[in-house]
């Protein structure tokens, strides 16, 4: 699989231990930003299915604001026991522009 970089938002655009959703070749991407780091993970809870924008965001943490399935952003693995299913997660780089990119898969 070929791995391609695409441009998702600026960083000011994300707010602090919060998380914004944004498209990508009609996926959700929800961008997650705390003093972790910044984070690109799928837009979708893998317990219930439910988008995961909103949720409350801990260090490396992001909590379902349906459940509070708590993910690991870093890795995408669930805590708990409501899943134990891993949200896909992308490799985020945020460029000396200030903007956020991702790798995505080609």
């Amino acid at each position: 699989m070929t791995v391609g970089r695409v441009k998702v938002a600026a960083l000011d655009d994300v707010p602090m231990n919060g998380n914004k959703a944004f498209k990508i070749n009609g996926r959700s991407i929800l961008l997650c930003k705390s003093d972790a780091g910044v984070f690109a993970l799928e837009n979708r809870c893998s317990h219930m299915f439910a988008e995961l924008e909103g949720g409350r965001v801990r260090g490396a943490y992001l909590f379902c604001p349906k459940h509070s399935v708590r993910f690991d952003m870093r890795t995408g693995a669930s805590g708990g026991t409501l899943t134990k299913v891993p949200l896909q997660t992308f490799a985020v780089t945020v460029a000396a522009d200030g903007n956020i990119e991702i790798d995505w898969p080609e």
